[in-house]
């Protein structure tokens, strides 16, 4: 991980009149701050409250005293904008067409999939769009971005081959394949994705199935294919991301989420080459866009079959292939409880993809890390930090070539994936030697 200076870049940027009344909130860019200079911010006098997001830090209170510091100026200054009508908006990840391009609101900042909005005098949120919108929370980091005070820990010697063994060439090739069906949850090219699928996790020796689920009558299949572990084997990790799309007639869905389904696969080709100990569940979802219905599934199927307990940890990719101008930033994003286990997926990534900054969230919306998360798993999503500005989202024109339109894909898919195998090479064990052979010492 990059370590950040301690200066701040803003702009000045006054929204109406130039008046400075005591009430407006002030906006800075923290991208290039130190750890030291934002908590001194936030502490800061006249500072009556604040909010992180991403890289911006929101400070309300007494605006011609926070103006005056030489560590705010320049800096931005949102006029006539109510603090108390400050919201989280969930941008993307919508299973509702007509709510997720509802216009209510200015918007101010952009963070993973979390857009930071102003609304307007007489406007209120939809009574049937609320799930999308929270509250600013006050004196929290609603996104943070990761700072690490301190050197990176040095690479794992046991954790540092499987690492190497993720080729984003054959993964971006993975991509183009599933991109090459029209993976709509209730089409016939879904079924040849995952009968492709199903080889390929074949192939690496894993027990595969295809269990299915009904949705508005039919039925759905997700791919699951199981390393058991030799020597924990009640000791289980899922690794998912759903392999269906949607678009305005052909779905390719290459970044939402070929992307994502290929870095499933490439983890278990990494990971399993390796003989980890510990149960692997890979699993690749239908019916997330209608609703995370595919996951869901699979977390009933836990616990019907009494293994819920038995998952000690979930990783979820969706959409981890685009970058618009090729600066590599994840989303990391999970519940409060969960606050240690995204904070070591960050310090891994500094290690293991160095490259890549991470943006961290506690606000967990919209894909299948969920159904987990609301059955007590320890989960998390990885998504790159540009989802929101993909200007193919949900379209048949969500194609590989319009994902790597910068040249950015490969870059951003490899450095997420590094940091997932080692992620979960460490889950199954791999510095402790759990592995049975390879990277390990076979215990």
């Amino acid at each position: 991980m990059r370590m950040r200076s301690a200066s701040i870049l803003a702009v000045l940027l006054v929204l109406g009149c130039l008046r400075v009344a005591a009430a407006q909130p002030v906006m800075a860019r923290i991208d290039q701050a130190s750890p030291q200079t934002v908590q001194t911010l936030k502490t800061a006098p006249g500072v009556a409250w604040w909010a992180e997001f991403g890289d911006h830090l929101l400070l309300v209170g007494d605006t011609p005293q926070l103006l005056s510091r030489r560590e705010l100026a320049p800096t931005r200054v949102l006029d006539r904008v109510d603090p108390a009508r400050l919201y989280l908006h969930a941008d993307g990840c919508s299973h509702d067409a007509s709510a997720m391009h509802r216009e209510v609101g200015v918007t101010l900042a952009r963070a993973g999939h979390w857009e930071l909005r102003a609304l307007r005098d007489g406007e209120t949120i939809a009574a049937d769009d609320p799930g999308h919108w929270q509250p600013l929370p006050r004196n929290q980091a609603a996104i943070e971005r990761y700072r690490p005070d301190g050197v990176a820990a040095p690479a794992d010697p046991l954790i540092a081959p499987l690492v190497a063994a993720i080729d984003a060439e054959r993964w971006y090739g993975d991509v183009e394949t599933l991109a090459g069906w029209d993976r709509n949850s209730f089409g016939s090219g879904i079924l040849a994705a995952r009968d492709w699928l199903g080889e390929r996790f074949s192939a690496l020796g894993l027990q595969v199935s295809q269990p299915g689920f009904t949705l508005q009558g039919r039925t759905l299949y997700n791919v699951a294919a199981t390393w058991t572990g030799s020597a924990e084997a009640d000791d289980w990790i899922v690794v998912g991301g759903h392999y269906d799309a949607i678009g305005s007639g052909f779905a390719p869905g290459a970044d939402d989420n070929a992307s994502g389904c290929a870095g499933v696969l490439e983890l278990a080709r990494a990971v399993t080459a390796f003989r980890p100990r510990r149960t692997i569940v890979f699993i690749c979802y239908s019916g997330e866009e209608q609703g995370l219905h595919g996951s869901a599934a699979h977390v009933a199927a836990l616990r019907a079959d009494g293994d819920l307990a038995k998952v000690s940890a979930m990783i979820n990719m969706d959409m981890i292939g685009y970058s618009r101008d090729g600066q590599l930033d994840v989303l990391l994003e999970t519940n409060t409880q969960n606050r240690a286990y995204i904070e070591r997926f960050a310090a891994v990534a500094a290690t293991y993809a160095p490259e890549l900054g991470t943006l961290l969230s506690t606000n967990p919306y919209g894909s299948d890390h969920i159904p987990y998360l609301q059955a007590g798993v320890r989960a998390l999503l990885t998504i790159q930090g540009d989802d929101t500005n993909y200007p193919h989202y949900h379209a048949s024109t969500d194609t590989p070539s319009n994902m790597d339109a910068g040249g950015w894909s490969r870059p951003i898919g490899s450095a997420i994936l590094r940091m997932n195998a080692a992620m979960l090479a460490e889950l199954a064990g791999a510095g402790d030697r759990i592995f049975a052979d390879g990277a390990g010492d076979g215990g």
